[in-house]
């Protein structure tokens, strides 16, 4: 199935699916430019994107914007960013889950978060090579089984991987509210151990992570059900009050909630809220997940 003038998703191996959450894929048809709009949440993601046609501007939401023409690794933001494409578009992406960019990385993460360098700096050179071999391939099963294979390949679960896994899970599960002591005592490691694991797998802390897990339920609570009361929402959760979460939204939005009320795909991801990506063509807007 080529894939001219759409914005399709595709599912990783089983095994890589604890740190990838899928493959995008978006492209012009033949002849056709496209006019790309998407608003990124913060989430402390990344997103491995393989750029092969037009320039695309990345504009931090209320602050700096620059063109960028090559592939780049968006790392682990905590700003929200638009991106805007246009003309004759060809781009394969790889979106990580929260800290799964960490098991494929030759060193820790914490001197790229919120950047955007070259993947060969964070992957090896051998990203090069696999860079080359998709901008050949115009399908996306193709893409998909490259892609797997790379990062198959690559997969490390040692030790300290393990132990960030089970720290994070802990964190996940109580909906940000776990402190590091209680993490350290649910994953069997010492606060200081827990502290090191998330510089190293994330380069944030497990209370900077919180935030983002916090804010995430809140946004995705927001989209599901429009008619629910941000009092409820920010008790649910976990805020001080309704004032406590209109500022966590300014801070990793841009916007107020009222703004993300009623979008939510049915394909929409079970734990994280999704990006938003529109198409602008012929005056017609088409939203679909991220």
């Amino acid at each position: 199935m080529r894939f001219w003038g759409v914005y399709q998703l595709a599912h990783p191996a089983p095994a890589l699916q604890p740190y990838i959450e899928n493959y995008w894929f978006v492209s012009h048809g033949p002849g056709e430019e496209v006019e790309l709009r998407v608003d990124v949440f913060v989430d402390a993601r990344a997103d491995l994107i393989f750029n092969f046609e037009a320039p695309y501007v990345r504009e931090v939401i209320g602050g700096k914007s620059r063109q960028i023409a090559e592939s780049t690794l968006d790392l682990q933001r905590l700003v929200p960013i638009r991106i805007h494409q246009q003309g004759f578009v060809r781009i394969v992406g790889v979106r990580f889950r929260l800290g799964g960019l960490a098991p494929f990385a030759r060193d820790d993460l914490k001197r790229w978060n919120g950047g955007t360098p070259a993947p060969t700096l964070v992957l090896g050179d051998a990203v090069a090579e696999l860079e080359d071999r998709l901008r050949n391939e115009e399908d996306t099963a193709g893409c998909t089984t490259m892609l797997d294979a790379f990062f198959l390949e690559r997969l490390e679960r040692g030790g300290s991987t393990a132990a960030f896994e089970r720290a994070l899970a802990v964190l996940v599960d109580s909906e940000g509210q776990a402190t590091t002591e209680v993490i350290a005592a649910s994953a069997t490691m010492t606060p200081r151990q827990v502290q090191r694991l998330f510089a190293r797998h994330l380069g944030y802390s497990p209370r900077t992570v919180a935030r983002v897990i916090r804010f995430q339920k809140a946004l995705r609570s927001l989209m599901v059900d429009p008619r629910v009361s941000l009092g409820d929402i920010a008790a649910d959760a976990h805020y001080y009050d309704q004032a406590h979460l209109v500022r966590e939204f300014r801070a990793f939005t841009g916007g107020v909630p009222r703004g993300y009320r009623g979008y939510y795909p049915v394909s929409g991801p079970d734990d994280f809220a999704p990006n938003v990506v529109a198409y602008v063509q012929d005056d017609t807007i088409d939203r679909r997940a991220g």
